[in-house]
């Protein structure tokens, strides 16, 4: 990808940090159709509340009290990236397509994506550290340092990817990036005391 190298730009799937092959640009996702938006979701009590229900069936220890963004992770997975998933599955099923292969497949999915995400948490939990050492401000990322470089697939997968934080690049020799990523802060604690989640 080529773009000039002094104007900060929004990632797009191009620009995914290595390591991280399920980095989705967030105007595709927010683009998905039929996929509700954030905001509706959690302006929403009774689907709020049926969708943590799902996720406390399907995690019965949900929320780990001693692992608190292990349990966010969990949340934002369930509510926001499989919903859309999920909601992609259902549009393309066929009236000759059996309901539980579609079930199934909504399953399959379920479980790869918590699984991924466990796999991902110590680079997400470290990114998220350093965002509240910031007070919510910008904080960079060089993709030329390996850890820093999953810090922020981590970031701009889970929580930029569900409009929980905004993210730009800048291009660096070698098709390398820095990323400057702003974690709403407030938005996402708020998000974590309605399912019972310590402040991580």
């Amino acid at each position: 990808m080529t773009s000039s190298p002094d104007v900060p730009r929004q990632p797009s799937a191009g620009d995914a940090p290595e390591g991280y092959a399920e980095y989705e640009d967030p105007a595709v996702v927010s683009a998905a159709p039929a996929v509700e938006p954030l905001q509706a979701i959690l302006d929403d009590p009774v689907a709020f509340e049926r969708t943590a229900d799902d996720l406390k069936r399907r995690r019965s220890s949900f929320p780990e009290g001693g692992r608190p963004v292990a349990s966010l992770l969990d949340a934002v997975i369930w509510f926001f990236k499989l919903r859309a998933e999920t909601t992609l599955v259902e549009a393309d099923a066929t009236a000759s397509r059996p309901m539980d292969q579609v079930l199934e497949e909504e399953q399959r999915l379920a479980d790869e994506a918590l699984d991924r995400a466990r796999e991902d948490l110590p680079a997400f939990e470290t990114g998220l550290r350093k965002a509240r050492a910031a007070g919510g401000r910008e904080v960079t990322f060089d993709s030329r340092d390996p850890d820093q470089d999953r810090m922020a697939g981590a970031l701009i997968g889970y929580l930029v990817a569900t409009d929980f934080a905004t993210a730009r690049t800048e291009d660096l020799p070698g098709d390398q990036y820095r990323y400057h990523i702003a974690v709403d802060l407030p938005r996402l604690d708020a998000f974590a005391r309605r399912l019972g989640i310590a402040t991580p």
